[in-house]
């Protein structure tokens, strides 16, 4: 006997997508994370100028409009070998940094926290039930939100940046007030770690499965790393593959499936699906210059279990996006003393022709925009998300959680629960991902 189990409309997620599993004979024959919406946004921007390029692809989305723009700029940037400011590179981290406050605090507080109160499935009732965190959770996300518009002049689809350049620069009040937010971030987060993360990490309900291997991708672009471009690591953090953003398509292929429109990108030297990556929070671990390396949170008890790599608890995702809130408030605090608003523009020229990339590690993990540029006017564009990265991960996730959780020919009530959790941890973006 054969049955479909339909999850409808995923909740508290970024965009539409079901669930579907089938069962035949208590035995799950597929689980599958539907996403079927489609924009078209790699076809329908052939032809236009590129200096409308970054404001175009911001509108991807809501939530990662500073990340698809920044990306953006810096594929034109490299096809076309325009030179920028130090200045200008440190604005621009500033308002991806700001986005990564606002992103993380509204998927910490408000998309998965309820899944572990007695408010359990409801972010309004969490607002009602727990005000204190609620008002912690707020403040945070207001002020993510505030520093991108101190520097982008708007909190979201940010309008002050340029090619080459900051058109429209902050004033001496705003790095000012930049200043006072980012430190006040600091200190609303060092209190919240300290109450709330070493509880969540000693829950053991959702652990990768230990027999799945691992390949955690991030990129470091900042002229701070002596460790430049991609990595990819193992669970235990060694480096099994390294490359440099112009080797990108070399090394990254993509399949298609056609029950979804997201694509399932993998490693291409080790084939699909043992070269799925799993991209984001957990994986910017690894990274040299990343919260596990800060001293001042090296010693907080969850820090100490992110350490331990021999397993992956999956609730460990959560965990640092609060410890990336606080790190990104520090590093903006050290950017600020790069700012020289006297030097935030130059004359880019436009007209050029030429092949690039951008990366930007955006909230949810790995974004690259890869341009062909002839004559100053886009020919191809190629958009990679972090939920594209993730997405094999999480329908390999998805069966494991069925599969233990079948209960005759559907799924226990702890089964569907863990399932929605599992997807919201790795919060994923549906706009982003089939752009």
């Amino acid at each position: 006997m054969s049955k479909k189990i339909v999850l409808r409309k995923a909740t508290r997620i970024e965009g539409n997508a079901h669930v579907q599993i089938e069962i035949e004979n208590g035995r799950v024959v597929t689980a599958r994370f539907l996403v079927e919406d489609f924009r078209g946004f790699e076809t329908f921007l052939r032809g236009r100028r590129v200096e409308f390029i970054p404001h175009l692809v911001s509108r991807i989305c809501g939530l990662c409009s500073a990340s698809h723009q920044i990306a953006g700029i810096y594929a034109i940037e490299d096809a076309l070998a325009i030179e920028v400011p130090l200045s200008v590179q440190a604005l621009r981290e500033i308002v991806l940094l700001g986005e990564w406050i606002t992103s993380h605090a509204f998927s910490y507080f408000f998309l998965t926290m309820p899944d572990l109160l007695s408010t359990q499935g409801d972010a309004f009732k969490l607002m009602s039930s727990h005000p204190l965190i609620s008002g912690e959770a707020m403040a945070l996300r207001q002020a993510g939100l505030r520093i991108m518009k101190l520097i982008g002049k708007r909190s979201i689809h940010p309008v002050s940046m340029g090619v080459g350049s900051f058109p429209v620069p902050p004033t001496d009040d705003d790095i000012k007030n930049l200043y006072l937010t980012a430190n006040e971030v600091k200190e609303r987060t060092g209190n919240l770690v300290a109450k709330i993360a070493d509880v969540k990490l000693r829950r053991k309900t959702l652990m990768a499965p230990p027999d799945v291997e691992l390949n955690f991708l991030h990129y470091d672009g900042s002229p701070d790393s002596g460790q430049q471009g991609f990595q990819v690591r193992d669970r235990f953090g060694k480096i099994k593959v390294r490359f440099n953003r112009e080797a990108f398509e070399d090394h990254i292929s993509e399949m298609r499936a056609e029950w979804t429109f997201a694509k399932f990108p993998y490693l291409t030297q080790y084939g699909f699906p043992e070269g799925i990556v799993v991209v984001g929070p957990l994986a910017r671990t690894f990274r040299e210059n990343g919260p596990l390396s800060d001293p001042e949170l090296a010693a907080l008890p969850a820090v100490q279990h992110l350490s331990r790599r021999d397993i992956v608890n999956l609730e460990s995702i959560d965990v640092c996006r609060l410890l990336e809130i606080k790190w990104a408030a520090k590093r903006i605090v050290e950017l600020i003393e790069k700012i020289d608003l006297g030097r935030v523009g130059c004359q880019a020229n436009l007209k050029g022709s030429g092949k690039g990339i951008g990366v930007v590690e955006a909230p949810r993990g790995l974004l690259v925009h890869s341009y062909l540029i002839k004559r100053g006017v886009l020919e191809k564009m190629r958009l990679l998300v972090a939920t594209q990265f993730n997405n094999p991960f999480m329908n390999l996730l998805l069966r494991d959680l069925a599969e233990r959780h079948v209960d005759g020919d559907g799924l226990s009530q702890e089964g569907e629960h863990l399932i929605g959790r599992c997807l919201r941890l790795f919060d994923p973006c549906l706009s982003c991902a089939t752009h």
